[in-house]
């Protein structure tokens, strides 16, 4: 449809008057302009509102410009008012629009009105608490108010000094780590894009972080470079830059200045006290702060061979600096993992690992790593009180620290049974550290032990292929597979677990247990004698040695060996102690480590683990309290029906088959028996045999013909095993 005569004439007028010529060149100019002071302005230290001031004035510049292009007119006698009266009001009239339009256009770009008043973020998302839970609940608010710092780029030329462009990044994620209000993604997974030219928008879609920090760092002799940018993940637009000329001794206030200035940013409004802890200086010794990231830098994978190399680095920077809380609470960590993976500590460790975790919370109360370190020592001391209230208190000042709220997670699904409590934690956790195979490795566990066994199969095959080299996943794996009876595929598990850390003798002692588990007690016994070898101390397999002594028959053995064992391990010596028929010791052990269990009235058995409440009805009927006794069998075998009898580490196996013995009615362990049979159960029948308080079981003669099956499965698995070479 051809327009109108007079907006034709219109439209000629502006061409005529070059209204459009104008206009295009304005719009092209001024995006430029914005453009280039976009880059220019930060490297000038520009605050931001100097950039917002240009693009209001472009805006307001536009109707203008076009105002007077149609009202002049240049001629050879200079400009001149032009004629039109009609045309001039309309032109007024279509400026006047072009301004409102452009100014909707710039304030509709900034972030305070596309997002909501500059506060509504702030009271959406309250502040964060040590339940995942109520994270879960405002995750929506929660991610907008998140951030994962990229590693630096190391510009020196020198990848000797990568520990330190690393390093200026890790501390940087550190100090944002204890703002409450604002998700850190942790070091293992933000360090994964190290190297790879990756698309910030799929970084920040890998990582879950709503903004991305990225810099690098030129250093040259005493002076350094650095560089840093906050970038907003979603469209990789730049949010503010700035770079720092200093001398290497001002790396500290660099990186006070930095995270100040991302928290400005990012429109965070800190408490005082909040504001000084994130700028509070952990050290001002440079060689000390060096020494502690290179530290650091060995740990993400958990090899025995780094993390002592680790540990060294940090007790340097406590030499150089003794009021470094930083390096005393991670060498007190350190030391906790050396134990977990590679068996007990000397006594000169021992007390090293006390001092440290001590001298941390002592030279700053409030850090969190500290509570976490103090945690795993209380934990290991059988202080489970104190363990959880170090633990609860670490994750309460840095609720960022996803290894705090992974060894949470650890304590409550391993030490006290409860799953459902654990799962939120290490869920949460592995949203702070998504690639971070450690983490994955215990969601994959605590999946497990919840009973979403092929959930956790799934997680764990995905971990392997993706980290073939992390030795904690073929452990979980090997647990996995001895569950469903699998001896071949858990014994590939446990030799590729070998084969990747060969000092991990702690771990390595499950292949063994694995074994006298299949009823194989003389390759288990072998097994032994090669981990001692190795480790040069039987202290790694001794409380294994007593388990095979007491289930070959050997009871004098067996409790000769749990005297050696140091230190004690009290659910070992509960079940050897009934099983050799010491009701009366192993309920001295019970009172101390589950006081719970013999109050009165008989209480809600809280705990997933099957076996506390049986042996302490054992215990009891063993030494006189038998009407105690027998109501914590009822009520065990009541909250065993929530459990399945095939599961790792929570299944019932033989538990119910115990508790019906003890409570006399011998067909229905008989019964119990078989079911589990049914189910695929098949492990722990040689220490089955030889509990003396099982003699009346034993001589029925339904207790050989319920086993049979059994006995016949694992040893077709044994056989499969030494036909694969695996034996």
């Amino acid at each position: 449809m051809p327009l109108p005569r007079a907006a034709m004439a219109f439209v000629d007028e502006l061409k005529q008057r070059k209204v459009v010529r104008v206009a295009v060149a304005y719009l092209v100019v001024a995006w430029l302009g914005v453009q280039v002071a976009s880059i220019a302005l930060p490297a000038f230290d520009a605050p931001g509102w100097v950039l917002r001031v240009l693009m209001l004035v472009m805006a307001l510049g536009f109707p203008l410009a076009l105002i007077l292009t149609w009202a002049i007119d240049l001629t050879p006698d200079g400009p001149r008012y032009s004629p039109g009266g009609v045309g001039r009001k309309r032109m007024f009239a279509i400026s006047a629009g072009l301004g409102v339009l452009a100014l909707g256009w710039y304030f509709l770009g900034q972030p305070a009105w596309r997002e909501g008043k500059p506060g509504a973020t702030d009271a959406a998302a309250t502040s964060s608490s040590s339940a995942p839970a109520k994270v879960a609940v405002e995750k929506t608010a929660a991610n907008e108010r998140s951030i994962a710092v990229l590693p630096f780029v190391n510009m020196s030329g020198d990848p000797a000094n990568d520990y330190f462009s690393d390093g200026l990044a890790e501390t940087t994620l550190d100090m944002l780590a204890q703002v409450h209000d604002l998700k850190v993604i942790a070091r293992t997974s933000s360090f994964a894009f190290k190297g790879k030219n990756s698309d910030m928008r799929e970084i920040g879609r890998a990582l879950d972080a709503a903004h991305l920090l990225e810099g690098s760092v030129q250093q040259a002799g005493n002076t350094v470079r650095i560089t840093a940018q906050l970038i907003r993940a979603r469209d990789g637009t730049h949010l503010w830059s700035h770079r720092y000329d200093r001398e290497l001794t001002d790396v500290f206030k660099i990186q006070d200045e930095i995270a100040g200035e991302v928290v400005k940013a990012l429109q965070l409004a800190l408490p005082a006290a909040e504001q000084k802890r994130l700028t509070g200086k952990r050290t001002d010794n440079v060689a000390a702060y060096q020494e502690y990231l290179r530290g650091n830098a060995l740990l993400p994978n958990r090899r025995m061979p780094e993390m002592r190399k680790a540990l060294a680095h940090f007790e340097r920077a406590i030499a150089l600096d003794p009021g470094y809380a930083a390096a005393y609470s991670a060498a007190g960590m350190t030391l906790s993992l050396l134990r977990n993976y590679g068996g007990e500590l000397s006594a000169d460790e021992a007390n090293r690992r006390l001092r440290y975790s001590e001298q941390a919370l002592k030279l700053d109360p409030g850090l969190g790593e500290a509570y976490a370190a103090r945690g795993a020592l209380r934990e290991h001391q059988l202080d489970l009180k104190g363990a959880e209230e170090d633990y609860r208190r670490a994750i309460e000042l840095s609720p960022n620290f996803a290894t705090g709220l992974q060894w949470y997670a650890e304590f409550l699904n391993n030490q006290l049974g409860e799953t459902s409590r654990a799962l939120p934690f290490i869920e949460r956790a592995a949203e702070l550290d998504p690639l971070s195979p450690v983490i994955r490795n215990e969601l994959a566990s605590t999946l497990a032990t919840s009973g979403q066994f092929d959930r956790a199969l799934a997680l764990n095959s995905e971990l392997v292929r993706t980290h073939p080299t992390y030795a904690g996943a073929y452990q979980l794996r090997a647990r996995l597979f001895e569950s469903k009876g699998d001896l071949v595929q858990t014994l590939q598990a446990w030799d590729n677990l070998s084969r990747i850390d060969p000092d991990a003798v702690r771990m390595q002692a499950g292949r063994c247990e694995t074994l006298a588990r299949f009823g194989a007690l003389t390759e288990a016994l072998a097994c032994a004698d090669q981990i001692d070898r190795r480790s040069g101390s039987e202290q790694a397999t001794v409380s294994l040695r007593a388990v095979l002594s007491q289930a070959s028959g050997d009871t004098d053995r067996a409790l000769a060996l749990l005297a050696r064992q140091q230190p004690p391990d009290p659910w070992n010596q509960i079940e050897l102690l009934l099983a050799t028929n010491h009701p009366a010791d192993a309920m001295l052990i019970l009172q101390q480590v589950d006081p719970g269990l013999f109050i009165q009235p008989v209480p809600k058995l809280e705990s997933n683990y099957s076996w506390d409440a049986i042996a302490a009805g054992a215990a009891l009927i063993g030494t006189g309290a038998t009407a105690q006794g027998r109501d914590l069998l009822q009520r065990a075998l009541q909250a065993n029906k929530k459990h399945p009898i095939v599961q790792m580490q929570f299944g019932r196996g033989w538990s119910d088959a115990i508790a019906w013995s003890l409570l006399g009615d011998q067909d229905r362990a008989c019964a119990s028996l078989r079911e589990a049979v049914a189910a695929g159960y098949t492990l722990n029948i040689e220490g089955l045999d030889h509990y003396a308080f099982l003699k009346p079981l034993h001589a029925q003669p339904c207790y050989q013909q319920a086993l049979a099956p059994a006995r016949a499965r694992n040893a077709a698995q044994i056989a499969a095993a030494r036909k694969a070479g695996l034996l």
